[in-house]
């Protein structure tokens, strides 16, 4: 426990942690703020996502068609505060927009003026509609109307997707799982588009961090080890000779560490903008782009994609202090950990994160994905990055010291 102990110590020095923190603080700010700041991207968004949680609150993680049937008054309710809020406006008043229909009215004949002049929009009449739009609520009457849309077309477009799949000779396991999904209590789900959309994206950031972290921490030190000759000292005893198991343990150590701390410090935000109002959601619904291929809730499936992350971090933890080990400069270690970095975070974290455990291609027109291949991929990386780790660990009892 003492070697352990002194070489964990090794590898969290203050420098490199210091330089971890400021490139971490940089890569937030460029690339996931961006997701938690526009974490429902636009009014429409907005309007579901406000919707979603009010009807997952009071109806449970499902519409069902007793629940659809009370829309229709909460429509007639917004229509009638729309009433009220565009009275209120005196531009519309003074273009004689006192009512839900007379609004509708303008705004068809204003896009039928702008089609007729080629797309060339009145600015005049542009900067009314915006007005109307922004201060009253006429993005959550318009999201009421797509979502009773949808509900009442659902089934037929089940139906047509499900022979759109089979007309195209796709997988039986997929044909099988669309018509699963076609089911009620798959169908009517109430998980927004935008909050899995932001998880995803949220998701593939955060996978990338974390590699690009653990490369950092760990390169430098079985590389500071062989450039100040602290092998030689510590084989003179027969202990010693053992140590990398002990460093390569460590290394480990730390990158399951420095993995919970990146998921804890990149879940506050996260967590923030109360996605786990649909936690007992599931992953498809009423919504849902995207065929998942189980039958997980939200909640369930944000520690799917933890785990997808962690497994993705040990076994970039791996393969970095294999690769250490066989480097004898800091500029050879870069030179591997660069392509490492490359293959295993921003290509390899990237792809497994995008849409996990949905119907997907391999590749852009390629061949689809079976059920659970992220997972497959994750496990087998991590597999051969231990047992590389190992290989190394038992050769190094045979080499001579060099």
């Amino acid at each position: 426990m003492r070697l352990l102990a002194w070489e964990l110590r090794k590898i969290w020095r203050p420098g490199i942690l210091a330089a971890i923190l400021l490139l971490g603080a940089v890569y937030y700010w460029m690339f996931p703020e961006f997701y938690i700041e526009y974490f429902c991207n636009g009014p429409a968004s907005q309007a579901q996502f406000q919707l979603a949680s009010e009807w997952v609150e009071e109806y449970g993680p499902t519409l069902e068609p007793e629940e659809r049937a009370e829309l229709d008054g909460q429509l007639a309710e917004e229509i009638a505060a729309f009433d009220i809020q565009i009275a209120a406006i005196p531009e519309a008043a003074e273009g004689g927009l006192t009512d839900y229909e007379a609004f509708c009215e303008f705004l068809e004949d204003y896009h039928a003026d702008t089609s007729d002049s080629g797309g060339e929009a009145d600015m005049d009449r542009e900067s009314l509609v915006q007005r109307v739009y922004g201060g009253t609520n006429w993005y959550i009457i318009e999201e009421i109307q797509y979502t009773m849309e949808l509900y009442d077309t659902q089934e037929e477009h089940n139906a047509l997707v499900i022979s759109g799949r089979k007309a195209e000779g796709q997988p039986e396991a997929m044909i099988h799982r669309e018509e699963q999904m076609a089911e009620p209590e798959r169908a009517h789900g109430l998980l927004p588009d935008s909050v899995k959309e932001s998880t995803w994206e949220y998701g593939k950031d955060l996978a990338v961090w974390c590699v690009l972290s653990i490369v950092l921490l760990l390169c430098p030190t079985l590389v500071r080890d062989r450039l100040r000759r602290t092998r030689a000292m510590q084989w003179t005893s027969r202990r010693g000779r053992a140590i990398l198991i002990t460093q390569m343990t460590a290394a480990l150590c730390s990158a399951l560490v420095l993995t919970a701390v990146n998921l804890l410090v990149y879940a506050i935000p996260f967590l923030a903008q109360e996605p786990l109002r649909f936690r007992d959601c599931g992953l498809g619904g009423i919504w849902a782009w995207g065929s998942p291929w189980f039958d997980w809730t939200y909640g369930t499936y944000l520690f799917v994609l933890a785990g997808l992350i962690l497994a993705l971090s040990l076994a970039a933890a791996g393969l970095t202090v294999f690769l250490s080990q066989y480097s004898g400069s800091y500029i050879a270690m870069l030179l591997k950990a660069l392509p490492l970095f490359a293959a295993v975070g921003a290509v390899l974290g990237s792809w497994l994160l995008d849409r996990p455990f949905c119907f997907r291609r391999i590749w852009e027109n390629g061949p689809w994905m079976p059920r659970g291949t992220e997972a497959a991929v994750a496990a087998g990386l991590l597999t051969v990055s231990i047992i590389l780790c190992v290989v190394t660990c038992r050769g190094q009892r045979k080499r001579e010291l060099i």
